[in-house]
């Protein structure tokens, strides 16, 4: 059984950083209630998914969001301790993504680290096409079964259940839109849960989206290093980064992958993708990585300076800034200086008069 305490402890962590959301707020106002509904319908199989929010995001691209209600996200945290636990000792190490002590800055100095190799002098850089959309559910399902087949029955039976309920839930069939109807006519069908087939899709979002698409590509990870024994190969959640002597190795390299993606996953390669030399620099989770530097990606940098002239314009035609926008503009500062400073970025800080707001308030 999953006792009260997990739950509790699930809750905790679901709430980090979101308890002023609306649905944070409303769980917690019979917090003790809802911690025991979630407590009893997992336990007596009788959970399901509720009705979830669809909404449109444009950063840096329009794509859909099914974003779940608060209480199954305090489910998803519990099932993700469980698999983390079978699935974690599995992974190779040079997965980024939904790992703890893991993410983008870790992945961009181990990238630094590759590429200071100059006998691996060329770099192969691809991604899967519409991944959590063509992620099949049958072959993802299965990868969990097959991988708990050792836990304790009457664990096994949960997190089966619990892993099945969500994997198999259309979210297609419950959901509230919220947005502009234009934007949603803008999105294309074929990058919509609503164009694909029923057997594939994953909503973006969710935590257990994030982390079954680990187990999804844990095998082929593993067929990377340990069967076409590769050295430098790095994945954060679709996007992935292989080092090799030559161009010739490399294109035999995405040949395998072609074919194993194709007959293991049921999944495609995109067909841009980049083969060039590392002294070019790569262009991966936001920085520009060279065998001597890392820089800051020139979106990135845009982005910053589009949200600064908006700030400056408004303080400007207004005559005055008020709080609620000097503390908005703080956070964009804050947020800019956090990703700038894994780079090599004093030139940049100075240009664009970046500050680390945390230092001066101590």
């Amino acid at each position: 059984m999953y006792l009260f305490e997990e739950i509790y402890q699930a809750y905790l962590e679901c709430r980090q950083n979101k308890r002023n959301s609306i649905n944070a707020l409303k769980f917690e106002i019979d917090l003790i209630e809802n911690l025991w509904e979630i407590h009893d319908s997992i336990n007596s199989f009788r959970y399901k998914p509720r009705r979830y929010i669809y909404f449109l995001t444009h950063s840096p691209k329009l794509r859909e969001v099914f974003a779940s209600d608060f209480r199954d996200r305090v489910v998803h945290h519990l099932l993700v301790k469980d698999l983390v636990d079978i699935f974690e000792p599995t992974f190779i190490y040079d997965s980024y993504s939904c790992r703890v002590d893991k993410g983008i800055h870790l992945a961009t100095q181990r990238l630094g680290r590759f590429v200071r190799n100059r006998e691996y002098s060329y770099y192969l850089q691809l991604d899967i096409k519409s991944f959590f959309l063509n992620i099949h559910k049958d072959i993802l399902f299965e990868k969990i079964r097959e991988a708990t087949k050792a836990r304790k029955p009457s664990r096994l039976q949960r997190v089966l259940y619990l892993s099945r309920m969500i994997i198999y839930d259309d979210p297609t069939n419950n959901y509230i839109r919220r947005g502009d109807v234009e934007e949603f006519a803008k999105l294309p069908i074929n990058k919509s849960l609503f164009g694909v087939s029923k057997v594939r899709g994953l909503p973006i979002g969710n935590l257990t989206s994030q982390f079954f698409a680990n187990v999804y590509m844990n095998d082929f990870d593993n067929f990377i290093k340990r069967r076409l024994k590769i050295k430098y190969y790095m994945r954060y959640v679709d996007d992935m980064v292989l080092l090799g002597r030559s161009k010739s190795e490399l294109v035999y390299i995405k040949k395998q992958i072609i074919i194993y993606l194709k007959e293991r996953l049921n999944l495609k390669l995109r067909e841009r993708y980049y083969l060039r030399t590392t002294k070019e620099g790569i262009d991966f989770l936001g920085y520009i990585t060279k065998p001597t530097h890392t820089l800051v990606r020139q979106r990135v940098v845009n982005n910053f300076k589009y949200k600064k002239a908006i700030f400056l314009d408004s303080s400007f035609v207004e005559g005055y800034c008020s709080l609620e926008d000097a503390q908005r503009f703080k956070e964009i500062n804050a947020s800019f200086y956090g990703h700038i400073k894994h780079a090599d970025s004093s030139r940049l800080m100075s240009k664009y008069e970046v500050k680390n707001w945390m230092k001066e308030k101590r």
